[in-house]
Parts: C-alpha cells; structure tokens; sequence
C-alpha cells in the first residue's frame, strides 16, 4: 500500500464513479481500477461494490475511508504549512530581550507591524540581558536580539530599530530632585546604583567610559542585576542611577528622572541576528526592521 493508492481510493469514493476519478486524477480508468484492486489486495478486505449506477462503499470500506481522508488532510495541511514556512508566513522566531523593551512605543509598533503583515508567525520572546543574548545568538538559542552596543562579531549583523537617550534617576526626596544636576560630575559624590561588568560588559563599557571621559566616577553602593532592579533600589531611596529613558516609563510616583547636558552617548537599540542563518521568517522581519529604521531617519 502507498500513498497512490491512498488518493486513488479517495478520488473514486468522491467521484462515485471510476470513470469520473480517473478523469479527475488524469489515469486511464484501466490503470485505476488495477490500482485498486491492488490496495483490496493487499489489505485481504473488499472496500467497494461496484455496480452499473457507480461505486459503494463497504462498511470496512467506510472505516478506511474515514481514516485515511485524516491521513490526506494532514498530509494537505502540511503541505501548505511548508509552502508558508518557506515564504517566512509560518514558523517561530525566538526573540531576546530585556524585560522592559516592549514598553517603548516604537517598538511596540514595530512589532505589531509584523503581527499584522505576518499573523501565523509565533514570536517567543525571552527576557535576558545583552551579554546573555550574545551568547545565545552565538549558539542559535535564539533568531534576533535586541540589545544596546553589541559586540564587534564577524558572524553577527544588526540594525538599528530605536534611538534612546540615557537619564539620570533618583527617589524625589533625594538632595539630587531638589536640586538638579546639570552634568555628569555633579553627582559624582552621591550613592549611585550600578550592576556588575559580567552581566552585559559592552554595554557597561561604553558607559562606564562615557562617564570618565566626562569627569564622573560613580560611588557605587549598591548593585542591580538590570534596570528594573537599580530602578526598585532607586525607589526604596538608597541612591541614584542612570538608565535609558524607556526603562522609565510608569515610574514609581517617588521616583524622578531628569536629562543632562553631557549625558549624551547615543542609545541606539539593534536588532542583531546571526549573519548567513537566517530563516526566511527573520528575513522577513530584519526587511521591516530595514522599513522601520529608514522611517525614523
């Protein structure tokens, strides 16, 4: 028994008539009756009666009929599923990021920009920081990050999806709130909130020189595992700290944020991916990353 005989069958089922399958499935109607005779063969089980008015089934006829219509089905269904996963309209992406990402408006567009272009694919988002992500990337753990300052990587590509600014943190009856800051130095000598290097080291590179080329170097009291930890410490008063802008959105009522003058190193979020292993449902979302970042020049 093969595949063949399988629609063969179904066709002359449907059809009523071995004359109108054949037609129908482009065989000669000899070739066709063979075929299943062949099948009733090899089965040891009568599946039709034919008759002068057309094909009847058997009652064992009915019951493999039944079964194999689920088997043709699923085999239609996966047919179709393969066709769409070819052209990027099915499948999963696996996506990296850190936990407050998708407050940010844009982002938040830009990913329902692709919800609606591309409604059967699954996106599975992971919270993880930058360091995290490289090495999933790395590894194919996951498809995209999303991620500040990646690393200089000859296997990886990125493009940037969202411009953010860095600002400075504090609980609102902290000496800083009543008297703002103007520059980096000025807070050179309050606590200051911070995580550790290990965490996501080219992010804290770029920043940590960033604040020394500006005369500030923190007097870290305290460590946070990410922003939205430096953030809860901010808001339980023991200190300051510095986060991009859309780690604060709906802050605390105790907690403020201000701008300063030299607090000014571009914050351009990338989408970063593995160069050369791409499936086509990430190249269909790096093509409106592409779209999206050309529309916010």
């Amino acid at each position: 028994m093969d595949l063949k005989q399988l629609v063969y069958f179904d066709a002359v089922v449907n059809e009523g008539f071995f004359s109108q399958a054949a037609r129908q499935i482009y065989i000669a109607q000899p070739a066709l009756s063979r075929k299943i005779r062949a099948l009733e063969k090899d089965l040891g089980v009568k599946l039709l009666i034919r008759t002068s008015q057309g094909v009847q089934l058997t009652a064992a006829g009915e019951v493999f009929h039944r079964d194999i219509k689920q088997i043709l089905n699923q085999l239609t269904h996966a047919e179709q599923k393969i066709r769409l996963f070819e052209q990027g309209q099915a499948g999963e992406i696996v996506i990296g990021r850190t936990v407050m990402l998708l407050w940010v408006k844009e982002l938040a567009e830009f990913f329902h920009v692709f919800r609606t272009r591309f409604p059967q694919v699954i996106l599975k988002m992971n919270t993880m920081l930058s360091g995290p992500q490289i090495k999933s990337l790395q590894q194919g753990q996951i498809d995209v990050g999303l991620l500040f300052f990646p690393p200089t990587d000859s296997c990886l590509n990125a493009i940037k999806v969202h411009t953010d600014r860095l600002v400075l943190v504090m609980h609102s009856s902290s000496p800083l709130a009543k008297n703002p800051p103007k520059k980096l130095a000025d807070i050179g000598q309050h606590d200051f909130i911070w995580f550790d290097r290990e965490a996501t080291c080219n992010y804290h590179d770029h920043l940590i020189n960033h604040f020394h080329q500006n005369g500030f170097f923190p007097n870290v009291v305290e460590r946070g595992s990410d922003n939205a930890a430096m953030l809860t410490l901010v808001s339980s008063g023991v200190g300051c700290t510095i986060v991009p802008e859309m780690s604060t959105v709906n802050l605390p009522s105790n907690v403020v944020s201000i701008g300063l003058n030299d607090l000014d190193l571009p914050m351009e979020l990338m989408l970063v991916w593995r160069r050369g292993s791409m499936s086509p449902t990430v190249k269909n979302m790096i093509s409106i990353a592409m779209e999206h970042s050309s529309n916010e020049v």
